[in-house]
C-alpha cells in the first residue's frame, strides 16, 4: 500500500487461499479492508485461488470485491461448471470473477519443484469455450510461466498468448507466477493483453532476506529487531513493479471512471405479535445464522430499543456489500423462507428501508 500511495498506481490487494494455513483470513481481512479504506489510490481486495463456491461466498461477505475460483486441475467440462457457479453467484453481489484454464505449477511461495505437476498450455479454441460458457471477467492463462521460483530460464509462448488475446479481445488477461520474468518479457506481456500480474514470491523473498540479515547482525535480538526493515524492502520491491508494469501515476485517472464500492445498509424496525421474549430472541438468532451466509450479506444485526420511548421496539440491520445484492438477496430462498415462515407472521407494522452511506468531504466510505 505504501509503494501504491507513493507512486499514486491503483493496486490489488490478493490473499491467496493456499496461504490459510499461515494467517486467520477473517482476523487479516479487516485489516485490508482497513488499509483500503483509508488509502486515496483505487483498491480492489482479490481472494486469489479460491477452490469452491463456498470459499468464494465467505470472501465476498468477508470483504473481498473480487474473486478467483480455481478448477483448473479439474477436465474442462468441470472447470466450466465449478466456475460458471461462482459468476452466477458473484453477478449477484457485483463482484467479478477470474477464472483460470490450462495449468501453472508450483504454489505461491513455494519452489515448483515441490509441485512440478505437468504444465497444461491455455489453448485459444478452449480459451473462447471456456469464457463463452462461464462469464468470467478476467481469464488467468498459462503460457509458461511457473509458481513460485523459476528453475532456469522461463520460455514463455508469446505467440499462444497473443493468440488467445486476439481471440478474447474484451477479456483482460491475468499471468500467475510473474517472479523471475526480464523486464522485456514483462512488456511483451502486457502488450499482448495482461492487464494483472500475479506476484507474490519476490516479495516473500525480499521480506525473508531483510529478516535473515537482521539476524546475522543481531543474532539474539527478538521479533521486532529481526522485523526491523520488512517492510522498507517489500515496498522497494513493488514500487519497482509498479514503475516497471506502468502502474504509476493512473490512480487519479482510474478514480474519475471507476464506480466507489459501496455497502448497502438494508434496515427494518418492526414490533411483535404473539411472541414472548424468548421467542423474539430465537428468531433473531436464526436469522443471524441463516441471513448470515447468504452472498453478499457482511453482516446482520439484531437489535432492541433502550428504553420505551420508541415506536419500535426492534430493528434488524443486514449490511450488503454492494447495491446489487438487494434483488438478490431478496430472491435468495433461505431469505424467502424465513421472511415468510418465521419473521413476517410475528412483525407488526413493519419499515423496511435500505440506505446507501453519503460521503462528505474527505471521509472514506
Amino acid at each position: 500500500m505504501a509503494a501504491a500511495e507513493s507512486l499514486r498506481a491503483p493496486i490489488i490487494l490478493s490473499l491467496a487461499e493456499s496461504h490459510f494455513e499461515f494467517f486467520d483470513f477473517e482476523l487479516l481481512i479487516a485489516a485490508v479492508e482497513r488499509a483500503a479504506e483509508r488509502s486515496t489510490v483505487p483498491v480492489a481486495i482479490h481472494l486469489d485461488h479460491g477452490s469452491s463456491l463456498e470459499s468464494a461466498v465467505r470472501a465476498i461477505n468477508l470483504g473481498c470485491t473480487g474473486v478467483m475460483v480455481d478448477a483448473s486441475s479439474h477436465p474442462l467440462d468441470e472447470n466450466i461448471a465449478r466456475t460458471r457457479e461462482v459468476v452466477e453467484m458473484a453477478r449477484g453481489c457485483g463482484v467479478p470473477v477470474e477464472g483460470e484454464l490450462g495449468y501453472v505449477p508450483g504454489v505461491e511461495g513455494e519452489d515448483a519443484a515441490r509441485h512440478p505437476g505437468e504444465l497444461v498450455y491455455t489453448t485459444v479454441e478452449e480459451a473462447q469455450r471456456y469464457v463463452a460458457e462461464t462469464g468470467v471477467d478476467f481469464l488467468a492463462v498459462s503460457i509458461g510461466t511457473v509458481h513460485g521460483r523459476m528453475q532456469g530460464e522461463p520460455q514463455l509462448d508469446f505467440q499462444r498468448l497473443a493468440d488467445i488475446d486476439h481471440a478474447l479481445s474484451d477479456v483482460p488477461l491475468v499471468i500467475h507466477g510473474g517472479t523471475g520474468l526480464s523486464e522485456a518479457q514483462y512488456r511483451r506481456l502486457i502488450e499482448n493483453g495482461v492487464a494483472k500480474i500475479n506476484y507474490y514470491t519476490a516479495l516473500a523473498d525480499a521480506a525473508g532476506q531483510r529478516i535473515l540479515a537482521n539476524g546475522r547482525e543481531h543474532p539474539t535480538a527478538g521479533y521486532t529487531t529481526q522485523v526491523n526493515g520488512v517492510a522498507d524492502a517489500i515496498q522497494n520491491e513493488a514500487e519497482r513493479c509498479i514503475e516497471l508494469w506502468g502502474s504509476a501515476d493512473r490512480a487519479d485517472k482510474l478514480l474519475k471512471k471507476c464506480r466507489p464500492w459501496q455497502p448497502v445498509e438494508h434496515l427494518i424496525v418492526y414490533n411483535v405479535q404473539g411472541l414472548d421474549e424468548a421467542g423474539v430472541t430465537r428468531i433473531m438468532a436464526d436469522g443471524r445464522r441463516i441471513l448470515g451466509t447468504i452472498p453478499g450479506v457482511r453482516r446482520v444485526f439484531t437489535g432492541a430499543a433502550v428504553g420505551n420511548e420508541s415506536s419500535y421496539r426492534y430493528s434488524w440491520l443486514v449490511r450488503f456489500c454492494d447495491a446489487a445484492v438487494i434483488d438478490s438477496y431478496r430472491d435468495d430462498p433461505r431469505h424467502r423462507d424465513f421472511a415468510d415462515n418465521r419473521f413476517r407472521p410475528y412483525a407488526d407494522g413493519r419499515i423496511s428501508i435500505d440506505y446507501k452511506q453519503i460521503v462528505y468531504g474527505s471521509e472514506k466510505s
